[in-house]
């Protein structure tokens, strides 16, 4: 037997959309504690892995355009909910992971909000300062647009958005970047998620093999570096 085997190496990981799962309150959309009155039925199935599609605030129905990387859509539940949630798949020895989507937020989160009003408010022709807004640095701007890039209006500045506008493209090449990042890991590791699913992981640099196995590479060992056997799948 290999000793170092871990956990996801024979893991049967059950993929859950929290929205149509299991409603618990009537209210027609599924929510954790709808999951956690099913954990019992998943147990049965003989699943020892759950991966959960975005959990966190976002302002359309699939939540892939987070508006906060810290909390959990009202629509779902409570982060209490999720840590009874966590607690209950713990007691089955049943492991979580979570979407973690790093191509982009959405245009509604604080950080790209933030970065737009304050391109507003920059003189005409002057350069942007990460030391007078550090999120402007989160995301890519220029004055001059490229194919899936928007306009911020009422500012001589656009911003990329490859997948849509309501979804700003995140700068995965800067340090502030990164140590954001991390901060995010590691808040769900302590939760005690085992792993993120990467969405999007092939447009983190469209058409850039080396840049995106770089990006992917730096993930890996950071997550690795919190939780040795943290689980990641791209």
């Amino acid at each position: 037997m290999n000793k170092t085997a871990k956990w996801w190496q024979k893991a049967a990981i059950y993929e859950v959309y929290p929205r149509s799962f299991q409603d618990s309150d009537g209210d027609g959309i599924g929510d954790l504690q709808g999951v956690i009155s099913k954990l019992d039925y998943l147990e049965e199935l003989g699943i020892n892995g759950i991966w959960f599609m975005p959990i966190h605030p976002s302002q359309s129905y699939h939540k892939y355009d987070v508006r906060d990387y810290y909390e959990i859509d009202p629509q779902y539940g409570t982060m209490a909910d999720f840590e009874e949630l966590m607690a209950e798949c713990q007691k089955r020895d049943i492991h979580v992971i979570t979407d973690l989507v790093l191509n982009h937020t959405g245009n509604d989160h604080e950080w790209f909000t933030t970065a737009c009003e304050y391109l507003k408010n920059l003189p005409a022709g002057a350069e942007p300062s990460a030391e007078e807004c550090k999120y402007v640095e989160y995301y890519s701007f220029a004055r001059e647009p490229g194919s899936g890039w928007h306009a911020i209006e009422g500012s001589e500045w656009y911003y990329e958005g490859m997948f849509d506008y309501s979804m700003p493209d995140i700068n995965l090449g800067s340090e502030a970047t990164r140590a954001e990042i991390k901060n995010i890991m590691q808040f769900w590791i302590d939760k005690g998620v085992a792993g993120f699913r990467l969405d999007a992981a092939k447009e983190f640099y469209s058409g850039s093999v080396s840049k995106n196995v770089e990006v992917l590479s730096w993930i890996q060992e950071t997550a690795t570096a919190i939780r040795p056997d943290c689980y990641l799948v791209a």
